[in-house]
């Protein structure tokens, strides 16, 4: 009888331990999506920023800063997609 008891006990420890690892680890991934979104909010700002600028006049620059400024938004929606991309794989492996 002790050792239905012992074995109840080992499965529920071990149980627990996995649950806490789980839980651990859903926990990084939280915070590393809340750093990386807070990265891209912020380039975002600033591509707004510069395309506001353009569009008032106040850089004078040519079109050429205008598919510059177009470079730059096609670059950060890509880099942002390989994020998203590096994310899921990441939670994927490491679920």
């Amino acid at each position: 009888m002790t050792w239905l008891y012992f074995l109840i006990l080992a499965a529920l420890n071990l149980a627990a331990w996995f649950f806490f690892k789980k839980l651990l680890l859903l926990r990084s991934i939280s915070q590393i999506q809340a750093e990386v979104e807070l990265e891209m909010h912020s380039r975002a700002h600033q591509l707004l920023v510069r395309r506001d600028q353009l569009e008032v006049g106040l850089v004078k620059e040519t079109a050429e800063a205008d598919e510059q400024w177009k470079g730059d938004l096609a670059e950060y929606m890509e880099e942002y997609e390989q994020e998203a991309l590096l994310r899921a794989k990441r939670r994927l492996n490491g679920v």
